[in-house]
């Protein structure tokens, strides 16, 4: 008998990637640095100056630092900017099937 689970979602690359698909900060940095790069840290911001702030510090201290550790992104401090890292190709087809198949999500998910 064959395992109904495919063995790509037991690997343990798969528990990287989910971790770093967690937040709407972590994908929207993932998506836009796979659009071009290198991209400023700005670049992830909300343009609203009231979340601003708050979005900036959670970005500067838990979404970059946990990216870069996974080897997702490489974030170049002095240059405040962010780019591929070594790991990148990992997560990238995951990013092309989710953006592939954005229309299959429950509507009430709103925009990816």
């Amino acid at each position: 008998m064959t395992d109904p689970i495919p063995g790509a979602l037991l690997d343990s690359r798969m528990d990287r990637v989910l971790k770093a698909l967690l937040t709407p900060r972590r994908r929207k940095v993932l998506f836009l640095i796979k659009q071009s790069e290198p991209r400023p840290v700005v670049d992830f911001l909300p343009r609203s100056a009231s979340a601003s702030r708050t979005a900036e510090i959670k970005l500067h201290h838990t979404d970059l630092p946990c990216l870069e550790r996974l080897a997702y992104i490489d974030w170049d401090r002095n240059a405040n900017e962010v780019a591929k890292g070594d790991r990148f190709n990992e997560i990238e087809s995951v990013l092309d099937l989710m953006d592939n198949h954005a229309d299959e999500l429950p509507a009430d998910w709103g925009p990816m």
